[in-house]
């Protein structure tokens, strides 16, 4: 009985110490959007879908394409850059494969606040083409913060 309590205790001991460090932890949010194909490039980039950002972060997104290549015959590698302007403002860093028309793409928050900085992305997207040919994307940005956002973050 006396070598099973220990243990117990301890792991009740480690509950109890970590949860007010979870508690602290910024939410994780969602970012929807429905972009569509604007110019080829800028730079380095390949070519930019923008459009609406809703959900719990408002205005706008212009996701630069880095690469787009044919991997298969039915899949292709993208990596891309999502600017966000508007509520709360920041760049994701993101790569993945399609598979026909859907995207799941994975990266992190390379800029923005101090607090969201290196916050997880998971970008999953179904690309669509509009009634007057323009080839375009509607999905969600994931984000999960790493950090507690403080109070001097608020004004960024």
């Amino acid at each position: 009985m006396n070598t099973l309590r220990k243990p117990v205790l301890l792991a009740g001991a480690l509950v109890l110490a970590s949860a007010p460090a979870l508690a602290g932890q910024a939410k994780p949010f969602e970012a929807d959007f429905d972009k569509c194909f604007t110019q080829n490039g800028p730079g380095a980039y390949v070519f930019t879908f923008s459009g609406p950002v809703t959900g719990d972060v408002s205005g706008h997104v212009d996701a630069s394409v880095l690469n787009f290549d044919t991997v298969q015959q039915t899949q292709t590698y993208i990596q891309a850059d999502y600017f966000v302007t508007g509520s709360l403002p920041f760049t994701a860093r993101v790569g993945g494969r399609a598979i026909d028309q859907h995207a799941v793409l994975r990266g992190f928050v390379s800029a923005g606040p101090e607090w969201l900085i290196g916050a997880g992305v998971h970008d999953e997207f179904v690309g669509y083409t509009r009634a007057d040919g323009v080839p375009c994307a509607k999905g969600t940005l994931y984000i999960t913060p790493r950090w507690k956002q403080t109070h001097d973050d608020d004004n960024d």
